[in-house]
């Protein structure tokens, strides 16, 4: 095998920061890196959004049942300021925890679904991505702008994304898709670190010829920072 498709084959990544190695050195992945969803941890994080969602359903479902009430006038208390002051705090947190609660609930069905999965869910490949889980296949030429938000990727393409994407799933939970041609690429709760997986993503965007966003959402700029790689050459 030529030079050249050795360099096709992986990607130069920084190791993992840890407190007993502050300045980690570079690892070599190979390619593709298939990727497949951790079972235990799906389980074990799915009964937990379910404990949350249970906390929140019914809390969801009484405040309409104190609106009632309250409309019907059996009960004076809501005509005096205390009353009138607790429908509107309850009043102010129905929606609320309406939206947890259904989406605590999503992300518990959603993580058990991905732990019965029989079948790898994201595959990194030189020449793209590919995300069983939404659908996605994109070309890294085709992505313009990666950002590393949390447990997942925020991909900016040259296109609108057309697949549709579960908002439920861990790391794209509560996160709203900014713009027609954004797409979320979880990876918290899979076999590979997230680590390698986002680092991995964000530098073979950048090998492409894409933007890679290296300010966190607080501001702070990311460590450790990408190596810089020139775009793979392909074999005559």
């Amino acid at each position: 095998m030529s030079e050249r498709e050795i360099a096709a084959e992986t990607v130069v990544i920084p190791g993992e920061l840890t407190l007993s190695n502050p300045v980690p050195s570079p690892i070599t992945v190979p390619l593709p890196i298939v990727v497949w969803p951790h079972e235990v941890k799906n389980a074990w994080l799915g009964m937990l959004f379910l404990l949350n969602g249970v906390m929140f359903l019914p809390l969801a479902v009484a405040i309409p049942e104190f609106f009632v009430h309250a409309a019907s006038g059996a009960d004076d208390f809501f005509l005096s300021p205390r009353g009138g002051f607790i429908f509107l705090i309850l009043l102010f947190l129905f929606p609320f925890t309406l939206f947890f609660g259904i989406g605590y609930v999503g992300a518990a069905l959603t993580c058990f679904w991905d732990a019965a999965r029989n079948n790898p869910v994201l595959e990194i490949t030189a020449d793209g991505l590919h995300d069983r889980r939404s659908g996605l296949s994109v070309p890294w030429t085709s992505v313009r702008s990666a950002r590393f938000r949390g447990l997942a990727v925020d991909l900016t393409l040259c296109g609108p994304v057309t697949n549709a994407q579960n908002p439920f799933r861990f790391g794209v939970l509560f996160q709203r898709r900014r713009l027609p041609n954004h797409v979320l690429v979880s990876v918290g709760c899979l076999d590979r670190s997230t680590h390698l997986l986002v680092y991995a993503i964000l530098t073979l965007t950048q090998r492409a010829g894409g933007e890679v966003i290296s300010k966190l959402p607080g501001g702070l700029e990311m460590y450790p920072r990408l190596i810089l790689q020139r775009r793979a050459l392909s074999s005559p």
